[in-house]
């Protein structure tokens, strides 16, 4: 048994001892987590092999990345609430059952159709999911030590997962195929499912609260559809043709009357606005939308130009990604102790201008550059800092709320990081692209045009990650954690 029974959300931090019960609750959510984070990048180095294989054109492969984004940062919010209505376990297994078998089916696709129906029901599957992992563990860990302990451990997985997802894209399809990306899903889907079978108590709490905001659920995952959609497409529709402009509009109408709805019609809201008169709650979620936008840069930029300036391979890009996931992992657990001693504020104003700095380093790289000092350097140092927020920023999203909204807290963190993180990118690749087509109308070569680009969409993501630190400083509040 595996996810506890028994356990109490408001139990003293100084009573809190950690069992085989609490080790293995927390392997069953970082796993469940990993599943839903790696599917995200895991297919970008597969993408060449699909198309040959399954015929997209090139203005259509796009889709087999942005089905996916699109439906989980839709349905983000509303699989949040059902976990908060409906119980949190009870929507895990519902997410992983979903997860498991849509990606047995894009394993098995035979149309470039097939594969982008099923990877929309991948995106469900883990829009389900990810709030659940987040509020399993603020409900199984008491505020304080433990919990920051467990967000380590969460966020270490999370973050490692995106680089694991390259590399072993890049292994997969390099090896048995692309297919298999998807198919090594299904064992690992099963084997949740059979560890998180036992029920956790703290559903007694969830279940009591039984009403559901079904219009806020459609105008929310309309909406927040609707923006994903609008800023994904822009590769294809300009930032300021008719077409996106019209998206956005109708987005951001949806969403005008998502908030009005929510503060002066539901009964019981599918997010209750109080929650961001918390200014942890607020300050972390802006946060966590501007790093979301910075990090999926960083990957964007970095993989781009190993590939297709310095020549790099699928498989190779992927290795040069591990050693940031070692560094990630390490920073992630060093996190706790630095927020004891120095407060979460502190802790993500200093890992942000780390991340900063890192970022600024980027803007040295060169055609004939070498790895180590171009690009190894200044991702490893970019990735400390981003590590080092990973447990303060959790903390801050998730203190101070209630269990009864611990799902769509949840939830909202993992909008702000995929929303930003997908508005981000696309602003930033539009910048570097804009710099790229002027470098080669003045007569550049092909590799100086690319990376002139990435050096100006690395400078702005620096920026970025100023006003992360500004944010910091004025908005949260400076907690540090009671000694246990």
């Amino acid at each position: 048994m595996l996810i506890l029974k028994g356990e109490s959300r408001f139990m003293d931090t100084r009573d809190f001892v950690w069992t085989p019960r609490h080790v293995g609750a927390l392997a069953v959510l970082c796993l469940a987590q990993v599943l839903d984070s790696v599917d995200v990048t895991v297919v970008n180095v597969a993408l060449p092999a699909i198309q040959d294989d399954l015929g997209f054109s090139a203005a259509d492969l796009s889709w087999v990345m942005n089905a996916y984004m699109v439906v989980f940062g839709g349905f983000l919010l509303l699989g949040g609430r059902l976990g908060d209505s409906y119980g949190h376990r009870r929507v895990l297994l519902g997410g992983i059952t979903l997860f498991t078998v849509a990606s047995l089916a894009a394993g098995l696709a035979q149309n470039a159709s097939s594969l982008v129906a099923a990877r929309a029901a991948q995106g469900l599957g883990a829009a389900l999911i990810a709030p659940m992992t987040l509020a399993l563990i603020a409900l199984i860990f008491p505020e304080g030590r433990p919990r920051n302990r467990a967000f380590a451990i969460w966020g270490a997985a999370t973050g490692a997962s995106s680089t694991l997802g390259l590399f072993a894209g890049g292994l997969l399809a390099d090896g048995p195929g692309w297919r298999w990306i998807f198919f090594i899903n299904v064992p690992i889907g099963v084997l949740l499912l059979i560890a998180a079978r036992q029920p956790y108590a703290a559903e007694r709490i969830t279940r009591a609260r039984r009403g559901f905001d079904l219009v806020g659920a459609a105008v929310s995952t309309a909406g927040v559809s609707l923006l994903a959609y609008a800023v994904l497409q822009t590769a294809a529709h300009p930032w300021a043709s008719p077409h996106t402009i019209g998206l956005l509009a109708a987005a951001a109408a949806l969403l005008v009357y998502f908030v009005v709805h929510e503060a002066r019609i539901a009964k019981e809201p599918l997010v209750p606005l109080r929650l961001f008169g918390n200014r942890s709650v607020a300050g972390a979620n802006l946060i966590q939308a501007l790093r979301g936008g910075a990090m999926f840069a960083v990957f964007y930029f970095a993989t781009l130009f190993l590939q297709e300036v310095l020549g790099y391979s699928a498989l190779q890009t992927g290795l040069a990604y591990v050693p940031l996931t070692l560094l990630l992992v390490g920073a992630a657990g060093l996190g706790p102790m630095l927020v004891r001693r120095f407060g979460t504020r502190l802790v993500i104003t200093f890992g942000s201008l780390i991340t900063a700095g890192g970022l600024l380093l980027f803007t040295g790289i060169s055609p004939d550059g070498a790895l180590w000092p171009q690009v190894m350097l200044p991702l490893l140092v970019t990735g400390f800092g981003f590590g080092l927020v990973v447990v303060p920023l959790t903390a801050a999203a998730l203190a101070g709320v209630p269990p009864s909204s611990s799902g769509v807290a949840s939830s909202l963190l993992n909008v702000s990081a995929q929303l930003g993180g997908a508005l981000g990118l696309a602003v930033l690749s539009t910048t570097a692209t804009g710099r790229t087509a002027d470098a080669l109308k003045a007569g550049a070569a092909p590799a100086e045009a690319l990376t002139d680009g990435f050096r100006l969409g690395f400078a702005v993501t620096a920026a970025l990650m100023a006003v992360v630190v500004a944010i910091a400083l004025a908005v949260l509040t400076n907690r540090k954690e009671s000694p246990a």
